[in-house]
């Protein structure tokens, strides 16, 4: 993973991704004990949800503007079935836009990826 963007000001998986960080359960829109205003407060020890985890944003897979705080959408890349694919999640508690959904079919059908859609 040596093309990964920086996070920058962008926390939404410390409240998005579903985790728990030492004992500390998180995501689905409650976020992280350790979640500080400048980011995370124990970044060096982060348990190894936090560490493992780059959405597709940050592996440079979508452009810039779909940086999840920017477009209320956080998408992940997962194995189903021995399949790499997609899954998109709205967050900040908004529905996922109708601009959204058809600009993620097309990502998936160029790239000949699966993606869940909620």
């Amino acid at each position: 993973m040596s093309n990964l963007r920086s996070c920058g000001d962008c926390t939404a998986c410390c409240t998005w991704l579903i985790g728990d960080a030492f004992e500390h359960k998180f995501g689905c829109g409650k976020s992280c004990k350790f979640l500080e205003e400048g980011g995370c407060g124990v970044y060096k020890a982060r348990p190894e949800t936090c560490r493992n985890y780059q959405c597709a944003w940050s592996q440079s897979l979508l452009p810039e503007e779909m940086r999840p705080d920017k477009c209320d959408v956080l998408v992940s890349v997962e194995i189903i079935n021995e399949r790499q694919c997609l899954k998109v999640m709205p967050i900040n508690n908004k529905k996922l836009s109708d601009e959204n959904i058809e600009y993620f079919k097309r990502w998936g059908d160029m790239m000949n990826t699966m993606v869940i859609l909620p």
